[in-house]
C-alpha cells in the first residue's frame, strides 16, 4: 500500500473526533432522559466495554489479514473511545457542582495523562507488536467492570437508586442560583 493511501486510511481514526464524542454525549443524555442518572453510568459502561472489545480485536489483527480488517476494527475502536469521552463529560456535572471547572479540567487532563501512562506501561516495555493492545484492552475492561461500583448517594448508581429521597418540589440549577419549578402558593389577583 502506498504511504499516501496508508496515511489517508489512518486519518479515519482522527475523523471519528468530528462526531463520535458528541455521539457519546448524546447517548448519555438520552439514557439520562429514559433511565435517570443510572442511564449515564450504563452509557459509560457500554462505551468502555466495547472500547475494550475492539481494542482487543485490533490486538489480534496481524499481517496475515487484509488491511481493511485492521481499518474496520480501528474505526469501531475509535468510535467507542470517543463515545466514552463524551459519556465521561455527561457524568462530570454530577461530580461536584461547586467545582465543575476543576472537575472538567481533571477529566480532560486525565485522558491525556492516561495516554502517556499507557504508552509507558503497555507499549514501551512489551516488544511483541500485538500484545500491548491486548494488555491495554484488559486495562480498559478493568475500568469498565468497575462501573457498578460508581455510586452517588443523591443520584444512585448502575443498579441502585439514590439513597436520599427526592424533595417534593423540583429545582433547576441555573449557574450559581437555583430556580424552583414549583407553582407559587399564592396567586396575585386583580
Amino acid at each position: 500500500m502506498a504511504a499516501g493511501d496508508a496515511a489517508a486510511l489512518a486519518g479515519a481514526f482522527g475523523l471519528m473526533n468530528l462526531f463520535a464524542r458528541s455521539l457519546g454525549g448524546i447517548t448519555s443524555d438520552l439514557m439520562y432522559r429514559n433511565f435517570a442518572f443510572r442511564g449515564r453510568i450504563w452509557a459509560q459502561f457500554l462505551a468502555l466495554f466495547f472500547e475494550a472489545i475492539f481494542l482487543f480485536a485490533f490486538g489480534n489483527v496481524d499481517n496475515s489479514q487484509p488491511w481493511y480488517v485492521a481499518l474496520a476494527v480501528l474505526v469501531c475502536f475509535s468510535l467507542f473511545v470517543q463515545m466514552a469521552e463524551g459519556t465521561s463529560y455527561g457524568i462530570v456535572p454530577f461530580m461536584n457542582r461547586k467545582q465543575l471547572a476543576v472537575v472538567s479540567a481533571l477529566v480532560g487532563a486525565g485522558g491525556n495523562l492516561g495516554a502517556v501512562i499507557a504508552g509507558f506501561c503497555f507499549y514501551k516495555p512489551i516488544t511483541d507488536a500485538l500484545a500491548p493492545f491486548q494488555v491495554h484492552a484488559g486495562y480498559v475492561m478493568f475500568w469498565a467492570l468497575l462501573s457498578p461500583c460508581y455510586y452517588w448517594s443523591e443520584y444512585g448508581g448502575m443498579f441502585w437508586g439514590p439513597a436520599e429521597t427526592a424533595p417534593e418540589k423540583s429545582k433547576v440549577q441555573m449557574g450559581d442560583s437555583e430556580m424552583s419549578t414549583e407553582a407559587p402558593s399564592e396567586v396575585a389577583r386583580c
